[in-house]
């Protein structure tokens, strides 16, 4: 017999995940979500995955957009992940308001400082359950070095320590 979703849940609450941005479109239809379901799929083309649910609002702006730019975040990014988790009340375009947004090659926003950012083309779709599986054709990548990544362990942010 399968396990249950609520065991599931609690099982997966201690899988230690980085925590990714992903962000589509143009003001003011700007959207973007929190996922720490993101892995790399092949680096010749470099291509990666990114596990989103349907019903996310940035969800149908990706697939219109057919393009997306994943940031990988650092500790000083907790009060922005808030904002993208929704914890804040805070929706839609609005989201991007107090961020100098810029763009790389697919026209995607863009968070300078981000540990690293992914600039993507939607190259293909699969749906499993209640998700999506998006493939992106990397068109760009952005490093910024020495920050510490953010976790999420245990249904709250978390910090890595090197020991």
């Amino acid at each position: 017999m399968p396990v249950s979703s609520q065991d599931f849940r609690h099982g997966m609450r201690h899988l230690a995940a980085g925590v990714c941005l992903i962000t589509t479109g143009v003001a003011p239809e700007r959207g973007g979500l929190i996922a720490t379901a993101v892995m790399s799929l092949t680096a010749e083309p470099a291509q990666l995955v990114v596990a989103i649910n349907e019903t996310a609002s940035a969800f149908p702006l990706i697939l219109r957009n057919r393009c997306f730019a994943v940031h990988v975040l650092g500790q000083d990014h907790r009060a922005l992940a808030d904002v993208f988790t929704g914890r804040t009340g805070v929706n839609g375009d609005d989201r991007f308001r107090d961020v100098p947004w810029e763009t790389l090659a697919t026209g995607a926003p863009v968070l300078p400082g981000a540990l690293v950012t992914f600039d993507c083309v939607l190259k293909g779709q699969m749906p499993v359950a209640t998700h999506s599986l998006l493939i992106g054709g990397v068109e760009a990548v952005s490093v910024a070095a020495g920050q510490t990544p953010l976790l999420y362990f245990e249904s709250a942010w978390a910090a890595l320590t090197q020991g």
